[in-house]
């Protein structure tokens, strides 16, 4: 059986069938929905946009527009990532936090390789073949400390080491000598008191990564009550910074000169003193002979 009409109604009986009130209304409404695109049944939509229950379509007042329904489309395509993709962007990222942590780490080993050179002194490069060296720091007194480089060849090289200037003389009385191997070493000189026998001693000792070398001469007692006592000190040897000289010349590590008596005023520049002069002295020089 056909349904009747939405603007009609029959009734039972004969006659012309006549219009409920109100239908004239009802079928004005519908055809202007009809013209405007819209019915009084909302209708599913079928774009992924769409809710659970449907949605009304675009144009219809929700702000959707074509324009916008396709940019949107296309801005989500933008985003999309492969495997691998996501795999080379997580390696990306797991580099750049290490660098990061790798730079830190360096700035701290740099700050920590900088006090250790300050502590114990730093032989800055040279040329190939020539002999170098550099003051260390000392915490102890009457000890003195240096950084010497020897070249490899076949001039070798010994620390000399002396108490002694005397007077009208070009440099110090050698007591003795200590080897010096090829490579870096430490060189320390200190005045002490043997406790083995209760003699006082100026020790030369040599260490390198091949061990190390040491040698004391007994000192006179006038050159003792020297260096027990309280003066003033000229001191010429070398410096924090890094002095270097051919293989066959020598470098004046250490030159303490005790400025004792009014004599001691007249020891400036390079002339012979008129005494002899009581010091430390310590010189790296080639193996060439017997000291003098």
């Amino acid at each position: 059986m056909d349904e009747p009409d939405s603007t009609t109604a029959f009734t039972s009986g004969s006659g012309p069938a006549k219009p409920l009130p109100g239908a004239a209304a009802d079928d004005t409404r519908l055809r202007d929905q009809v013209e405007s695109g819209t019915t009084g049944h909302p209708q599913k939509s079928e774009s992924p946009d769409a809710g659970v229950h449907g949605s009304a379509p675009m144009g219809s007042g929700n702000g959707l527009t074509p324009q916008s329904y396709v940019t949107r489309r296309d801005f989500s395509k933008q985003f999309k990532f492969s495997l691998r993709e996501y795999l080379g962007l997580m390696l990306i990222l797991i580099l750049l936090v290490g660098s990061v942590f790798l730079v830190q780490r360096v700035r701290v080993l740099e700050a920590e390789l900088n006090m250790l050179r300050v502590e114990t002194g730093y032989l800055q490069q040279t040329a190939e073949g020539r002999i170098a060296a550099a003051r260390a720091p000392s915490d102890q007194p009457l000890t003195y400390r240096a950084r010497v480089r020897v070249p490899e060849g076949a001039v070798r090289h010994r620390l000399a080491y002396s108490t002694i200037w005397p007077k009208k003389s070009s440099g110090p009385r050698w007591y003795g000598a200590v080897p010096v191997p090829v490579g870096e070493s430490v060189v320390t000189v200190r005045i002490l008191e043997d406790p083995r026998d209760g003699k006082w001693k100026i020790a030369a000792l040599v260490s390198s990564m091949r061990g190390n070398q040491r040698m004391a001469t007994v000192l006179p007692p006038e050159h003792v009550d020297v260096f027990r006592g309280s003066h003033d000190v000229l001191s010429t040897g070398v410096g924090r910074e890094t002095q270097s000289a051919e293989r066959k010349q020598s470098i004046r590590l250490l030159d303490e000169r005790w400025l004792v008596g009014e004599g001691g005023l007249l020891l400036y520049g390079d002339r012979a003193p008129e005494n002899d002069q009581i010091g430390v002295y310590a010189e790296l020089q080639p193996d060439l002979g017997p000291l003098q």
